[in-house]
């Protein structure tokens, strides 16, 4: 069967099993819809998230609607005229972009050609249907990258323009030249390439990735950063996002996501699941490791090998109390990054998508290593620009993408390719074919992703320069500090009138029962303790207030001091000032409390 010809619509089992798994994993990618709204819910602060859940519900809604009237005719569809010879050819337009079956028209005279000159080079198992489907969901992937970042700013009336243009016509060009009939993986006779040399995509990691990525970078420089995020002097601040396990649940989705990407390609699916999850994880693992040893190395290159080059390093580098002082406040600064690990692990799986069905597993490995550094230094550099990416959308899909597609010709194997990457490469000596040199597939590669950048950078230019222009990109300044929940949608995320209910306590872990019952109080407070511990407007919602925290705290150290000033008798006289600074620092507290109440 021909890569891109118009399938039939078979009635036979084979026909329908392959179409329900096309369809099953069309349905798994389509879940990522699910994943990156709880990752970005998850990434930005309680006032906007209303506003990014419904960005990512309308991208499948929008996605299908684009796809289905024009979308899909750009990506797939070719138009069949009968060649001199008497088979049957592509118009030459389609080596270029799709022209046929706008609306899904045509879909009812849909038949097998022979095509010639076309071998297949991507699998197409499902009926047009079901090819629909399964490509339609990565279509609105490039929507979902560009909106996740630029997030908390941006207007509802921009997203529903660009939305349309990434979805029904940048998006799906791309996708006609790596998996259609598109000149990068036919490249034309002029070219002069070997036959085994094609453009290697395998589940998107540049057609789809990268090129929702750069959509995302010129985004970000048109809309520019969040307030707040860089001051005058151009230093950084982080503001965090107010959920970390909705971050934690949309990369699990995600993670499933990609596997349903690489098994509805149906090409080596065993090799590739597994590759595509281990090149996530060494890239997960490797950038939270690097992100926890770096202020140590940091120090290290300070005081042990910068001092050897610089003499007048060596003075401070032998005070033992600085160095002291100092290797406690580098300890303090070395974290397990979760957030890191989570961008960075889906980094990795980003870069595998271009040939984790053609590179043996240590291949994988080494490129998921790489992945980390590539994300790291993406964001180093975006913070340098001063652009302000909240999800590290910019990183992950296009320094990923790019990564992965530049990549693969080092490590395919001719077992699974026909062709031996770079790094197997056995020289080019008499009884080897010039064909078999893997430099062709680099440079190949090479510049179909300077070709798709440039692209999707041009289009995108026009198109974030016109919303600039006429003031539809950015919300006002207002809105953007007060949350664009309420003004834009009138709903928030977690309205304050949800929250309580009608009882006078909470049941046992109330802490009126603390307080009457010893056993489950480990504080000793006794019942005024626990009335110092509520304001009189929080008796009435049973919460605990700042304030009362610090009481709670104060109880158990004041009942610990009259224990130790009991047990020491007339000589406590220093528990007993400590016991007095106490109940100093108790009035203080209860004044606290008021004035939060």
């Amino acid at each position: 069967m021909g890569a891109n010809a118009i399938h039939s619509e078979g009635e036979d089992e084979e026909s329908r099993w392959n179409n329900t798994l096309l369809i099953i994993n069309g349905s798994t990618v389509l879940f990522m819809q699910c994943g990156f709204a709880l990752f970005e819910a998850g990434a930005v602060r309680a006032k906007n998230v209303t506003n990014i859940l419904l960005k990512n519900f309308l991208d499948a809604l929008i996605g299908m609607i684009v796809y289905w009237a024009v979308g899909y005719a750009f990506a797939f569809g070719n138009t069949v005229v009968p060649g001199s010879d008497g088979n049957y050819t592509y118009h030459p337009t389609n080596s270029f972009i799709g022209n046929n079956h706008f609306f899904l028209s045509g879909a009812e005279n849909a038949a097998h050609y022979n095509i010639s000159g076309y071998p297949e080079r991507v699998i197409h198992l499902g009926s047009f249907y079901g090819e629909f489907f399964f490509n339609f969901v990565f279509a609105a992937t490039a929507t979902t990258i560009t909106s996740g970042a630029i997030v908390e700013r941006s207007q509802l009336s921009s997203y529903l323009i660009y939305s349309f243009f990434l979805t029904g016509f940048i998006q799906p060009v791309t996708v006609h030249w790596t998996w259609s009939t598109g000149f990068l993986l036919y490249p034309p006779s002029w070219f002069n390439l070997p036959e085994n040399v094609y453009f290697r995509d395998y589940a998107g990691a540049c057609s789809v990735h990268g090129v929702g990525g750069a959509c995302a970078l010129i985004a970000c420089i048109f809309v520019g950063p969040r307030i707040g995020r860089f001051d005058a002097n151009k230093k950084k601040y982080h503001i965090p996002g107010h959920s970390t396990p909705l971050t934690a649940l949309g990369g699990f989705i995600l993670i499933i996501g990609f596997l349903g990407m690489v098994m509805g390609h149906a090409n080596n699916i065993e090799l590739s699941a597994i590759n595509i999850v281990l090149g996530g994880s060494a890239s997960g693992l490797t950038a939270m490791f690097v992100k926890y040893s770096k202020p140590r190395l940091i120090f290290w290159w300070e005081h042990n090998i910068r001092p050897k080059f610089c003499p007048h390093k060596r003075v401070m580098a032998r005070r033992a109390s600085v160095f002291v002082r100092q290797s406690n406040a580098v300890r303090n600064k070395q974290m397990w990054s979760f957030l890191t690990l989570v961008d960075s692990t889906l980094c990795g799986m980003v870069a595998l998508c271009a040939g984790c069905n053609i590179i043996e597993t240590y291949g994988a490995f080494v490129i998921g290593v790489l992945a980390a550094f590539v994300y790291m230094g993406t964001e180093k550099l975006l913070h340098k620009f001063l652009i302000d990416d909240p999800l590290g959308s910019v990183a992950t899909h296009l320094g990923g993408g790019l990564l992965g597609t530049l990549a693969t010709p080092f490590f395919m194997v001719k077992k699974y390719s026909g062709l031996n990457g770079i790094f197997y490469w056995e020289g080019c000596p008499a009884d080897i074919p010039s064909e078999d040199c893997p430099f062709y597939q680099w440079a190949w590669h090479i510049f179909g992703c300077t070709i798709m950048i440039a692209w999707t950078t041009f289009f995108c230019i026009i198109l974030f320069g016109i919303l600039w222009k006429l003031d539809l990109l950015r919300v006002d300044r207002d809105t953007e500090i007060r949350g664009i929940d309420i003004k834009v949608h009138g709903e928030p995320a977690y309205p304050e009138m949800a929250y309580g209910h009608g009882w006078d306590n909470d049941g046992e872990f109330s802490l009126q029962v603390m307080a009457n019952d010893p056993e489950k109080n480990p504080f000793g407070a006794n019942s005024e303790t626990v009335k110092k511990l509520h304001g009189a407007a929080s008796m009435k919602k049973d919460s605990m207030t700042q304030g009362g925290l610090i009481q709670m705290v104060l109880a158990n150290h004041t009942k610990e001091l009259k224990k130790l000033k009991s047990s020491l008798g007339n000589s406590g006289s220093d528990v007993e000032e400590d016991s007095k600074s106490l109940s100093g620092v108790e009035n203080h507290a209860i004044v606290f409390e008021e004035n939060s109440t």
